[in-house]
């Protein structure tokens, strides 16, 4: 019934890619997709924030092996406890655009599978370990990582 109902959804959202051909549509839709999920990690990741965590547990890192070097335990253990403070911090900034992503995806790609799941995709020519026809996945896959790179790029970041 849920499923039902998502498939009624986005056959509703994406109506006017559907009426394309499948491997342009699924071009279509999986750049949107990325395009959002570009977009949540943007707004939700403080960036600034994010790059000190990355200095900070560096910094910290060094600290760990040099009082470790001279064996003190001690300093060691509370540079340690700090990489790991740091380090939960870090996590957590990421988290809420990972949890996001993931409801986003969850909910997409069963739609995605209904739709275009027998869908076979045959190139004139055979690229490197995937060859020259390959599933619908292994598409949109292709076309994530690309048009991921490019709006990363275009966007700055």
């Amino acid at each position: 019934m849920i499923v039902e109902a998502l498939i009624s959804f986005f056959d509703f959202i994406f109506s006017p890619f559907l009426m394309l051909k499948p491997h342009l549509s699924l071009f279509l839709v999986s750049s949107l997709i990325t395009f959002l999920i570009i977009l949540i990690n943007k707004f939700c990741i403080d960036k600034k924030k994010v790059e000190e965590l990355k200095k900070k547990m560096e910094e910290l890192r060094i600290k760990v092996a040099n009082a470790q070097k001279l064996g003190n335990l001690e300093e060691a253990n509370k540079f340690l406890n700090e990489l790991l403070k740091t380090n939960t911090e870090h996590l957590r900034q990421s988290l809420k655009a990972l949890l996001l992503t993931l409801v986003l995806i969850s909910l997409v790609f069963p739609w995605i599978k209904y739709r275009y799941g027998g869908m076979s995709i045959n190139l004139p020519f055979n690229l490197p370990l995937i060859g020259s026809s390959f599933s619908w996945f292994i598409w949109y896959a292709l076309v994530s990582f690309t048009v991921g790179w490019i709006l990363r790029k275009l966007l700055g970041g």
